[in-house]
Formats: C-alpha cells, sequence, structure tokens
C-alpha cells in the first residue's frame, strides 16, 4: 500500500509541476493576464486529489466497505465542488464578471486532475 500511496504523491507531483509550467507559459506566450489566483487553485486539486486518492487506498484495505466505494467516490466528488466553492468564493465568484477566457483556464486544472484522479479509483475499483 505505501509504494501505490508514493506512485499517487509522485504521479500528482508531476502532473502538478508540469501542467502548471505549461499552463503559465502558454498564458505568458499569449499574454494573457487572469485575476485568478491558478497556483493556489492547481495547488488545491493537487492537494484533494491526492487525499481522495490515499483514503481510497486506505478504505480498500477494508473488506467491508469495499462494494460501496464507487458511491463514496460519487460523494467525494460532490465535496470537492463544495469545498472549492468555499475556499475560492472571494477570488473567483466575488469577481464581477468572469470572462470566458479565465472560465476556460479554471476548468484546465480540474479536467486535469479529475482525468488522473479518476484513473487512480478505477484502478482501486477494478482490483476487488
Amino acid at each position: 500500500m505505501i509504494k501505490r500511496i508514493v506512485f499517487y504523491g509522485i504521479g500528482f507531483s508531476f502532473l502538478f509541476a508540469t501542467a502548471y509550467t505549461i499552463h503559465v507559459s502558454g498564458l505568458k506566450d499569449l499574454n494573457i493576464k487572469l485575476s485568478v489566483p491558478l497556483f493556489s487553485i492547481y495547488l488545491f486539486h493537487f492537494v484533494v486529489s491526492l487525499f481522495i486518492c490515499v483514503s481510497f487506498a486506505v478504505l480498500e484495505t477494508t473488506k467491508k466497505r469495499t462494494n460501496q466505494l464507487g458511491f463514496v467516490y460519487l460523494f467525494t466528488f460532490m465535496i470537492k465542488l463544495m469545498l472549492f466553492a468555499i475556499v475560492f468564493k472571494n477570488s473567483v465568484f466575488k469577481v464581477e464578471s468572469l470572462s470566458k477566457i479565465e472560465g476556460f483556464n479554471l476548468l484546465i486544472p480540474v479536467f486535469l486532475f479529475l482525468f488522473l484522479e479518476v484513473y487512480f479509483i478505477a484502478r482501486i475499483l477494478s482490483k476487488k
């Protein structure tokens, strides 16, 4: 289990570093300034996605709840969205008008980390 947790940490760290660097350099090349804290958004998704995957790796070892892990993941996804809304309510949701470019740039980290998170969760769920 420790090996898998380290693997998850390396995977999410690599995604964080690579995606953030490419995202920021792409914005600089296009001369786009965002009013949202992009680093904080990437960091939020990194921490929460890693926590979810580690939690599922631990929960998978308990044979009692393995049949319900799919439903638990749906619940954790909703909690993740609500937590995002709470943490970034002042910097994202208080902006008078969020442009389409800023909205799109907010969705990039969401989908990147969601893809890797679902991949790891699917591997956990398919083992049972």
